[in-house]
Formats: C-alpha cells, structure tokens, sequence
C-alpha cells in the first residue's frame, strides 16, 4: 500500500484560522490540555464524520452551506464536551452523529461543561472565521480540496475544544 503524503499550507492556514479564534476568546492562555484517549476520540470521530460526509455529499451534492459548515463545527464543539466527559468517567468514546448537518445536536456531557458550553461563542465564531478565510482566499484556495481543508479545522476546532472542556472540569473540581 502506497500512501501519497503532500503539504497543504491551505490546511496549514486553515488550522491556523481556529488556532487564532481560539487564542481570541482566551482559550489559549494556559498549556493546551491533550491525552492519549481524546487523540483517540478525535481520530474515531473523524472517521465517522467523513464517513457520513460521504453520505451527505452522495445525497445532496458536494457543495456544503454556510449554515451545515457552521453546524458541524457546533457539532465537533458538543462532541469534545461529550469525549471529556466520557474520559473522566472511564467510558467508551461513542459518537452519535444526529445533527451534524442540521444543528439539532444532542450533548450528553458533564452539567458544568454543558453549562459553560451553551455560553460559548467559540463554534460560531470557528464557523464565521473558516468561512471567512476560505471567502477571502478562494483565489488562492482553487485546486486545494475543500474537505481536507473543512476537516483540518474542523479537527483543531475539535482538539481546542477538548482543551476547553478538560479546563472547566479542572475549574469545577478546584472550586468544589
């Protein structure tokens, strides 16, 4: 098996994007929280979403709207806040994919993350930041694939928001 690896500074700069919004609302003020099992979530999660984007793009073409772009990064953002929770009560990642598209997103998370969630305007702002750099720099974007490109920020918004999630239960925890 021969697989082809390429650099993509869009993907590079598309990554940079969220790292950038996440570094605007403060969530990047203090080391970045990582594990081993959320490294694992994300890649599951991923692979079930482009699994299901295989299945959107066969239904409804390949073309996504502002509002489906701006529901999977709620999306990805609730699934952290699920993936933390899991992780902290030692269960299996398992990732429901009801409103991936749509924004009607169940959440199953821990209540003081749901709560500090729910007043986020970190996936909208991921949302309104990717599509205004991918409007910006369409001239510059032609060729590159527009999922690789959706993906890697959707990842990082993923990875951030993992980060974001683990520091409210440490907060919760040093308060309680």
């Amino acid at each position: 098996m021969d697989n082809k690896f390429v650099t993509s500074l869009p993907a590079q700069a598309a990554a940079r994007c969220i790292i950038e919004t996440a570094r605007q609302q403060g969530l990047l003020d203090y080391p970045v929280a990582v594990s081993n099992e959320l490294a694992e979530a994300e890649k599951t999660l991923i692979v079930k979403m482009f699994q299901q984007m295989d299945e959107h793009i066969k239904r409804n073409g390949e073309e996504l709207t502002p509002d489906e772009i701006s529901s999977l990064f709620t999306f990805v953002f609730a699934k952290a806040a699920e993936a933390v929770t899991n992780m902290f009560n030692h269960k299996e990642q398992q990732f429901d994919l009801a409103g991936m598209f749509d924004g009607r997103i169940p959440i199953y998370a821990d209540d003081s993350i749901t709560a500090e969630f729910k007043n986020s305007k970190f996936p909208f702002l991921c949302a309104q930041n990717y599509l205004d750099f991918t409007g910006v720099q369409a001239g510059h974007l032609a060729g590159t694939d527009p999922l690789l490109l959706l993906f890697e920020a959707l990842k990082w918004c993923f990875r951030l928001s993992c980060h974001y999630a683990v520091t409210v239960v440490e907060n919760h925890r040093h308060l309680s």
